[in-house]
């Protein structure tokens, strides 16, 4: 079941919203395997006989076959969660916490709209791994995505919000940013990037990095366009145990249609 989120979390996932918002205003294991199938066959077929070596890779089949079964097991249902103010979708594993607020003061808030903040934390993460969905009103002229250029370009400028490590800044200690990849599915643009913060000495590295993969859409489903922006966030302390599920939640956003 959906758990909600406290007050607290919440908080944290408002400080993590989308940095698109901000813009605006200024499968290697089948190889493994197969790999692995393969060696143990020319072992077994090199020390034993044929019939022995069948035998193994039977056993190795099954064992590998419920090791799969056992982890199929452990993954939680995912459920839809619709939102009713903004008419969008998004599917979410059913043991995340869920907050919702608004933000009625700041850049993307009027007199007539605030700004929607959902946000979603799976259980035993880190304090800034989570999935945001913000929505701001936009001006008229920004009808769609394409209006920030190519995907490309909209990615570098999310991270270019970010990087401060340049110039005269080049040696001090601020944050950074790396973008990894950018593509598009429909009018829908994805970013995936990392950044850099609180150089430590004693370290030798960066103490705070994450990891960010984000889904951005311009709909206007009634009165004003709007902007959807999807914020995956995970530290890297948590990149194995909750980034691909973080992924899928981002890419199975749904916007609404526009009127």
């Amino acid at each position: 079941m959906t758990t909600t989120m406290s007050k607290r979390a919440l908080g944290t996932t408002i400080c993590l919203v989308s940095t698109a918002c901000v813009m605006y205003m200024v499968t290697s294991e089948p190889a493994r395997l197969t790999g692995s199938i393969q060696a143990s066959r020319t072992r077994l077929n090199t020390n034993v006989g044929r019939r022995t070596a069948l035998i193994q890779l039977g056993g190795a089949a099954l064992a590998i076959s419920t090791q799969r079964v056992s982890k199929a097991e452990d993954v939680p249902p995912v459920k839809t969660y619709h939102d009713d103010d903004e008419q969008y979708d998004i599917k979410v594993p059913s043991d995340w916490a869920v907050g919702k607020t608004e933000l009625t003061q700041g850049l993307g808030t009027s007199a007539s709209y605030s700004r929607k903040v959902v946000g979603f934390v799976p259980p035993n993460a880190g304090a800034k791994t989570n999935v945001n969905v913000v929505v701001s009103a936009v001006a008229p002229d920004f009808k769609n995505m394409g209006s920030f250029g190519s995907p490309e370009s909209f990615g570098i400028k999310l991270v270019n919000l970010v990087d401060r490590k340049f110039g005269k800044n080049a040696k001090k200690n601020v944050p950074t940013a790396r973008l990894i990849d950018t593509y598009n599915v429909g009018d829908v643009f994805f970013a995936e990037y990392e950044t850099f913060e609180d150089y430590s000495e004693e370290l030798g590295d960066y103490a705070t990095k994450l990891r960010f993969f984000v889904a951005n859409a311009i709909r206007n489903p009634g009165r004003y366009n709007r902007m959807f922006s999807v914020t995956g966030v995970c530290d890297v302390k948590d990149i194995d145990k909750h980034y691909a599920s973080i992924t899928e939640v981002v890419k199975s956003f749904s916007p609404p249609r526009s009127m």
